[in-house]
């Protein structure tokens, strides 16, 4: 008999929305007032909240262990970044930086 994974399992629980923790000052000053919308379909819209005006970069993604691979289609070049989610709240581990998230 085969079993099907629920939903969470399949996307390893990163689909949704993910705010920058509010209580992570270094990600604040890294990333700034930032979300990012992981759709199940690999599909990753990561949101820059300015000001005036959103900055939006239409990304893919995939997911292999414990790592995302993100791409940007309209400029390729694929970065891995190490992630872990417990409950709600997402880490991303990139270039020596954990960068924390909660979920929306």
């Amino acid at each position: 008999m085969f079993w099907r994974k629920s939903q969470k399992e399949a996307n390893h629980g990163l689909a949704g929305r993910w705010a920058v923790d509010p209580t992570d000052a270094t990600t604040i000053g890294e990333l700034g007032d930032a979300v990012l919308q992981f759709d199940p379909d690999g599909r990753l819209t990561y949101t820059i909240r300015l000001p005036d005006k959103d900055q939006i970069m239409l990304l893919t993604y995939r997911v292999q262990g414990n790592i995302i691979i993100t791409d940007q289609p309209s400029h390729p070049d694929e970065q891995r970044s190490e992630f872990e989610v417990t409950e709600d709240k997402l880490m991303v581990a990139f270039g020596g930086q954990r960068s924390h998230f909660v979920r929306l």
